[in-house]
């Protein structure tokens, strides 16, 4: 192949595949998930293009990520296993193949991609693009009532204070805000802060962490408990791992905040929602008939379509568990749920390892406001949330740890 034409595909097809991969991961939701032929040409592609072109990089990325990725192929081949032994024997519903498989199978190249400075700096400039859309669109919709995002859930009328509506139509907290842009904010903030990408802004640290609290502000509009009280403990966490000179006033003002916060929680949340009965009975009923020879062996396949059979005497109708650990040990039975909590056990290892111990702190502060909407609603199979993980994993894969964990002091 001619070194010109090497050159210009190294130049254009990374970026393109990129931008292609976050339309798919940001127009699509769980209620209109993007076709799997899409996704397959992608992984074609992209596997094409990081074999021909980036072999090497695919190497170190091997050599540095190798437990996280042998656990999300063992996650991606259980649920590829678990829906083809339903459809052999004839009880698995009718719908595609879910996505969460081919996003999974997307997650080397797009890691394999974001190695690249130019490449990360760009996906990192459209993260905050979204963020500062959606700081400004998400009280507008739960204020006023209109429409400013693109998602296909329409919004739900229901008065908290000031706020009219649930921004978005979160009836689902899981749904499109709470369960990808929350957590995208620190994909976000994270590398700026860090100063990984666009080193030359000059934004004071202070500034930075500001942000964090007044990510708060949209979190609020969506009128989700769970997505408020995330992202309040990643804020939290945010300026206590951050802060230089952990005094008595940083204490206090952490302190003080979560009280003030707690109230606007239990002023605007605490009425008008299902408690916690609900969701435990629902847990426990999803529990007991996933143990049911041989479901434990394979799951009762992808449900996302309400079913029947799985309502609990005396409570309201509910499409499914509200528990991730539950929905996945009856979707794709107990190879499924080994294979995703392997998963998440080595993406909390990358996370420490390579973030943490060096002082960073925003890929836990993604997984942090991410966790309570995982175990009170449905988590990993909704489409939203299984993208937030995709790109947490690809960053924290393609980023090295930095070599010292220095901190100048914040005010």
């Amino acid at each position: 192949m001619p070194q010109n034409l090497v050159q210009l595909l190294r130049r254009a097809a990374p970026p393109l595949w990129l931008l292609s991969f976050l339309f798919l991961a940001f127009h699509g939701a769980t209620v209109a998930a993007p076709d799997n032929k899409v996704f397959l040409a992608l992984i074609i592609t992209g596997g094409l293009i990081v074999f021909g072109l980036e072999r090497e990089a695919l190497r170190g990325l091997w050599r540095d990520n190798r437990t996280i990725l042998v656990t999300s192929l063992l996650l991606a081949g259980a649920i590829a296993l678990s829906e083809s032994i339903g459809r052999y024997h004839g009880v698995a519903p009718a719908h595609p193949w879910p996505p969460q498989l081919a996003l999974f199978l997307c997650l080397p190249v797009l890691a394999v991609f974001l190695k690249d400075a130019r490449w990360l700096a760009l996906v990192v400039g459209i993260f905050c693009l979204l963020c500062a859309w959606h700081f400004i669109a998400m009280p507008v919709e739960a204020v006023t009532g209109s429409k400013l995002s693109w998602h296909p859930l329409m919004l739900l009328p229901r008065d908290a204070g000031p706020l009219h509506y649930q921004a978005s139509g979160l009836a689902w907290q899981a749904y499109y805000f709470a369960g990808l842009f929350l957590p995208l904010f620190y994909l976000a903030w994270g590398p700026v802060y860090e100063k990984r990408v666009f080193a030359d802004l000059h934004v004071s640290r202070r500034a930075m962490l500001a942000l964090a609290l007044l990510w708060l502000i949209p979190a609020a509009c969506v009128q989700s408990r769970s997505a408020f009280a995330g992202t309040l403990c990643a804020a939290l966490l945010a300026i206590v791992a951050t802060s230089g000179r952990r005094n008595v006033r940083v204490w206090f003002a952490v302190g003080l905040l979560a009280v003030f916060a707690a109230g606007i929680y239990w002023q605007m949340f605490a009425e008008n929602k299902s408690g916690a009965d609900l969701r435990v009975a629902y847990f426990k009923l999803y529990v007991r008939e996933s143990l049911h020879w041989p479901w434990i062996l394979t799951g009762r396949s992808y449900y996302l379509d309400p079913d029947i059979r799985m309502m609990v005497p005396g409570m309201i109708p509910l499409q499914h568990s509200h528990n991730d650990i539950s929905q996945i040990l009856y979707s794709w039975g107990l190879p499924g749920l080994l294979a995703y909590v392997a998963y998440l056990a080595a993406l909390v290892r990358l996370v420490w390892k390579r973030f943490v111990a060096h002082g960073e702190v925003w890929p836990a502060c993604a997984l942090v406001v991410l966790f309570p909407s995982m175990v009170t609603d449905l988590g990993f199979q909704h489409y939203e949330k299984a993208v937030a993980l995709v790109l947490v994993t690809a960053l924290c894969m393609a980023l090295a740890p930095k070599p010292a964990p220095g901190r100048p002091a914040t005010p």
